[in-house]
């Protein structure tokens, strides 16, 4: 745990364009949640959105899932004020958290609730461990964690959605595989289901395969990245960016012609 985790986080307006030091001071700790009389084990939605409204003046508080920049499951939850037309808009919010319905919605295409304006609030989220048996789970979140999060949706360039999607879909895969007896009727056997499906959208098997393909580097999935770059020479070994491929070229270059 570092110094700067806390149990909430709230993201003031910032532009995609803001520098680091914009961006890092828009980012907080912060009090408003839990309600007073509830404990993160205990809160709530139900209490969480009326006592946004009555502490913060928001008049329509709506909440997303969200994943942070590493996580393997959907670990964070955020709220914003629906209803709020007029504040300035939270660029990089929007561009980093776009990726499901509000509530948490199953949606087939581009969410349209956007964009958000005013602060947003963060909260982390515990897995479901049905689905998620082997994740580290941290109650805390981190200031750093938040900035590293949002300027690794900003730079990628895929979209917050389908990233979100692939880490769904790899997360199911596993589920199915791991439990037989939860198979659409007819279907015995998990490696002959051919679509996997997420909140928001379908995956092929062939396409959560490739998902799983990873950095030779640091071994960071496809699905947590969005798309891996293949090494152009040996077409077969990838690396999440030059960065990565960089430092393995000295171990790689002895054997990329070869492959």
């Amino acid at each position: 745990m570092t110094d700067d985790s806390c149990h909430c986080i709230t993201i003031a307006p910032i532009n995609v364009s803001d520098s680091e030091e914009r961006i890092r001071s828009a980012i907080t700790s912060s009090t408003v949640l839990p309600p007073p009389g509830y404990t993160f084990q205990s809160t709530t939605e139900d209490v969480e959105i009326p006592h946004l409204s009555s502490v913060l003046g928001w008049s329509n508080p709506q909440g997303l899932f969200g994943y942070t920049k590493d996580s393997e499951y959907k670990d964070i939850y955020i709220y914003f004020d629906y209803g709020d037309k007029t504040s300035p808009v939270n660029e990089l919010a929007t561009k980093s958290f776009e990726m499901y319905g509000l509530g948490g919605a199953m949606i087939t295409g581009p969410p349209t609730w956007g964009p958000i304006r005013g602060t947003v609030v963060v909260m982390r989220l515990r897995p479901d461990w049905k689905f998620s048996p082997h994740v580290q789970y941290n109650p805390m979140l981190s200031l750093e964690e938040m900035y590293q999060t949002l300027t690794f949706f900003r730079d990628s360039p895929t979209r917050a959605q389908k990233i979100a999607i692939k880490r769904d879909s790899v997360r199911c895969q596993a589920y199915m595989n791991n439990n037989s007896s939860s198979m659409p009727p007819g279907v015995t056997n998990p490696s002959s289901y051919t679509h996997y499906m997420g909140p928001n959208g379908l995956r092929t098997s062939a396409q959560v395969k490739n998902d799983q393909d990873k950095c030779k580097h640091c071994g960071k999935m496809q699905a947590l990245i969005g798309r891996l770059k293949q090494c152009q020479r040996c077409k077969v070994t990838f690396y999440c960016d030059k960065e990565c491929q960089k430092k393995d070229w000295k171990k790689h270059k002895k054997i990329c012609k070869s492959l």
